[in-house]
């Protein structure tokens, strides 16, 4: 994991989720859970061992900033880190759930032990130099996101100053220093520029992350579809619908809605999620007399420049910020309002959060672009927005407050469209981790021998520059 489990602040809720996954497998399989933590003060690259009640802890400290880019996806130190696990421990099956502040090389590890690797997608830009550059048809994506666009340059920052010193007042959002979700993690080495071999080199560790891992873990075929299907071949993936809490409390929530219906959002106070036209709307409504609240769940801290600006542009008293969801809050969040709204830029496809959702009686707004757009599409559960605009937002928006009767079709029980659980979640991992374990290990020698050529052939390069 990139993350303590028990963090509430990872990507579309991944971290409370897999925690639930581990106490549901643990009970089946003998667990040990690996992730770095940031530190400035402890012994780096240590490795420390706790043994929990559900499964063994082990946890190594990296530090905030590296000197290279590079160490970013290929650490030699995280490599040595990892591979004394795997020869210290007895492993069936080694699981990713992410790459981030880890090591491409991981599953090249793994597979010298003849260990089959299972990996979990969740996070495209750190599989790709481009915005899903190797898999989306390039006449669909006329505008490419890279990665260069997420480093900070003497040029990003200029381009800031000389537009503050032209428009002191300007509100705008620069989202190359706001796209925290990568900024933080790309912005991390000293000087290090973003040169054509750095981006040769992530391109073929890619390539040899899908070709070591076993399985590809996807969270919705439409995400595959999309991004990945000319990527990864089909017989690697497999699709789990990523279950909700198994918890009966809204059974029986009361279905009439006494006063104006309440909105909440539930992410990244981040500008890719929407939320700069998300609060516009609302600012807008409430000029316009309407009352409804809008509740926002989200990190305040880690991005607290643009949290700020963002308090600052509300104009509606009826916007409340209420910081992140603690782990294991996500249903007693969820009953604090009426309808969910995500309003996202990019694919956003966290199908944990929507299934929650869904099983206490949500109605749900999402962009149409997103991922869970066919899951709201298929269950007729909610609206989809066609356009990322404050105009769109807002006109869902009092839609729903004007027609309480689709309002309350789509809050509906769901007792005739069954929502997976965690608990479902977890036989489907361990049937595909059995599945691994009983094929006979291939030879990957060939792979080994192309791999550890581009290795001497990257150190060259490096030595030359």
């Amino acid at each position: 994991m990139d993350s303590p489990p028990q963090s509430g602040m990872s990507l579309a809720f991944f971290n409370s989720y897999i925690e639930l996954l581990l106490e549901s497998l643990s009970s089946k399989v003998e667990l040990t859970v690996f992730y770095p933590e940031f530190s400035d003060s402890k012994e780096l690259f240590a490795l420390n061992i706790v043994q929990t009640p559900h499964y063994k802890l082990m946890t190594t400290y990296i530090p905030t900033r590296y000197e290279t880019f590079s160490e970013t996806y290929i650490n030699e130190r995280m490599d040595n880190v990892f591979d004394f696990i795997l020869k210290e421990e007895h492993f069936d099956c080694v699981h990713i759930w992410s790459l981030k502040n880890h090591s491409f090389n991981y599953p090249f590890i793994a597979k010298e032990r003849r260990i089959p690797v299972v990996c979990s997608v969740t996070d495209g830009f750190l599989f790709s130099n481009s915005l899903f550059e190797k898999g989306y048809p390039s006449s669909e994506t006329p505008e490419t996101i890279r990665i260069s666009n997420f480093i900070s340059t003497s040029f990003s920052f200029f381009v800031k100053k000389l537009a503050l010193c032209f428009r002191p007042d300007n509100s705008h959002s620069f989202w190359f220093e706001n796209i925290g979700r990568y900024s933080r993690y790309y912005n991390r080495s000293k000087s290090e520029a973003f040169t054509s071999t750095i981006k040769s080199e992530r391109r073929d560790l890619t390539d040899d992350v899908i070709n070591f891992c076993d399985r590809f873990i996807f969270f919705s075929q439409n995400e595959y579809q999309t991004f990945y299907k000319e990527v990864i071949p089909e017989h690697k993936i497999a699709v789990i619908d990523a279950g909700m809490l198994c918890d009966g409390t809204f059974e029986n929530r009361p279905f009439e809605i006494e006063g104006a219906v309440k909105f909440g959002f539930m992410g990244e106070i981040l500008p890719e999620e929407g939320i700069v036209e998300l609060i516009d709307a609302f600012n807008l409504l409430y000029s316009q007399n309407y009352q409804n609240e809008l509740h926002i769940y989200g990190e305040t801290h880690e991005n607290a420049q643009f949290v700020n600006r963002l308090k600052q542009r509300v104009k509606n008293t009826n916007v409340f910020f209420h910081g992140p969801i603690q782990p294991g809050r996500m249903n007693a969040a969820l009953n604090t309002f009426d309808a969910l709204i995500i309003p996202a830029h990019w694919h956003r496809g966290d199908t944990f959060l929507v299934n929650n959702a869904i099983a206490a009686r949500k109605c749900l707004v999402v962009s149409a672009g997103s991922v869970i757009a066919e899951k709201v599409r298929k269950s007729g559960r909610g609206l989809l927005l066609h356009e990322i605009t404050a105009k769109s937002i807002a006109d869902a928006v009092s839609e729903l407050e004007r027609t309480r009767k689709k309002l309350y079709y789509f809050m509906r029980s769901t007792d005739n469209q069954p929502v997976p659980n965690v608990e479902d979640n977890a036989s489907d991992l361990l049937e595909i981790y059995n599945s691994l374990k009983k094929d006979e290990p291939t030879d990957p020698s060939s792979l080994m021998l192309i791999r550890k050529f581009n290795k001497k052939r990257f150190e060259r390069q490096r030595g030359q520059q």
